[in-house]
């Protein structure tokens, strides 16, 4: 029971709920335990390094200045549930997933219905031009990968593809290729943003429009004592403290399938500030209870033991390696950082984040085993692989098996390292891995993330 406002009051880890706001949009994210959340300043010691004066003395003391506040940091774990709910596949993180891949404000309802095309679109020399209603919201922006629906050309066939020339909120142009052409019939056509698309049976996420120099930001809220309050209007009143970490983006993302759990995903990011709110009305926010199919229902969890690997090498040799894998992890980073002013005399605050390189890697833990293209095979291949200074593989990964519900992680160009000889009671391997564009300007080091839900 809450106690009365104004009471000395504690709070308990497992009472925090976690939102996540973007715009009027607000979801709740289903935590683990131990997530986190921090800000720090950066400070400056002067000290004085002088000689003795005609009295034997010598000043030996130090001043410290706050020079600026870091980045505010956050950390926390979900479980990967794929849930069929409104004839679309969702999962509770995302939002998280569509601030990891794009930078535009992301809408449930888009990502799983598109934007209705209207009137006829035309096309000029492989532009199409389409109208659709007023988007209040940005979905695209100029060189996004679009997919198109219910579009035929006289010539060409079916429009299934693009990339943007011009957006506004009633219309685009559209690159398509000098190979259609004619009258385009339009048949409920849509146009999807290519980063995120929800079906009946999977939700995919995408990198193809990942390449800018900013991604998705949003304000994250943890509320201690949330759980408390039945009606998700909180206030801080002694019942609740309410935290919010403002213009937050996501920096990684891990899974982690170790052979006896359940798949998880450790989200970690960065913010501007955090500050402590007097009020969050999360009562309309996208429950995560909805998105896990009712808190009774426990068949969209994933089991890591049922995981499923297909290893192909392309270079220098063509060979199937088979690997019946005993755990692994895939990391996606952004390597975001934080631009901060340098002003004197004031404690500077982050202005906001700017991305790195993009990295894809992991690693893959295996027994010795003397099977026609197994473990040791592969082992034995990579030692004498001296004249490849890149190899390449082809790594399917799905995390749960080849039955619903499970994830799937398709890298079609894996640079794998010499795997390391794992001595425990069962001799083992351990194989690292660094996922690689097709080209070094690519965003096709991971070709997708798949849920395929219940």
């Amino acid at each position: 029971m809450p106690v009365a406002a104004g009471t000395s009051n504690l709070f308990f880890s497992r009472d925090t709920k976690v939102y996540v706001k973007q715009g009027t949009n607000i979801w709740e994210i289903p935590v683990q335990n131990g997530y986190s959340f921090s800000q720090t300043t950066n400070t400056s010691t002067i000290t004085l390094n002088e000689m003795s004066d005609a009295t034997g003395k010598s000043r030996r003391g130090q001043r410290a200045f706050n020079d600026s506040l870091s980045p505010a940091e956050w950390s926390f774990e979900t479980y990967a549930r794929p849930v069929l709910t409104g004839g679309k596949m969702r999962v509770a993180d995302e939002i998280l997933w569509a601030s990891l891949v794009n930078n535009l404000a992301y809408s449930p309802t888009i990502a799983g219905d598109g934007v209705t095309i209207t009137g006829t679109p035309t096309i000029n020399a492989g532009i199409l031009t389409i109208a659709y209603g007023s988007q209040s919201v940005p979905f695209l922006k100029v060189n996004d990968t679009v997919v198109l629906s219910g579009l035929s050309a006289a010539t060409g066939g079916a429009i299934t593809t693009g990339t943007v020339v011009t957006y506004s909120a009633t219309g685009a142009t559209i690159s398509i290729g000098t190979s259609f052409s004619g009258v385009v019939t339009n048949t409920s056509g849509k146009v999807f943003n290519a980063s995120y698309d929800t079906t009946s049976t999977e939700f995919d996420f995408q990198f193809v429009n990942s390449n800018t120099t900013t991604l998705g930001t949003f304000d994250l809220y943890f509320v201690l004592g949330g759980a408390q309050v039945a009606t998700g209007n909180y206030l801080n009143d002694g019942d609740t403290t309410i935290y919010k970490i403002a213009e937050c983006c996501v920096n990684e993302v891990t899974i982690n399938f170790d052979i006896e759990g359940i798949s998880t995903f450790g989200w970690n990011g960065m913010g501007r500030t955090i500050t402590e709110e007097t009020a969050f009305d999360a009562s309309t926010a996208i429950k995560a209870a909805v998105y896990n199919g009712g808190s009774l229902i426990t068949n969209n969890l994933i089991r890591n033991r049922l995981t499923a690997l297909q290893a192909t090498s392309t270079s220098p040799t063509s060979t199937t390696y088979t690997l019946a894998i005993t755990g692994g992890s895939i990391t996606i980073s952004n390597n975001m950082s934080f631009l901060t002013p340098e002003s004197l005399g004031v404690v500077n605050t982050p202005l906001g984040h700017v991305t790195g390189g993009r990295s894809v890697t992991g690693s893959l833990t295996c027994y010795a085993d003397e099977l026609d293209n197994g473990s040791i095979e592969l082992y034995e291949d990579m030692l004498l692989a001296t004249t490849a200074v890149t190899n390449k593989f082809q790594l399917a990964i799905n995390v749960g098996g080849t039955t619903a519900p499970y994830i799937q992680f398709d890298m079609g160009q894996c640079h794998l390292e010499v795997p390391s000889v794992n001595t425990d009671d069962v001799i083992g391997y351990e194989v690292n891995f660094t996922a690689l564009p097709s080209s070094i300007s690519g965003t096709d080091e991971l070709n997708k993330v798949r849920y395929v839900g219940v």
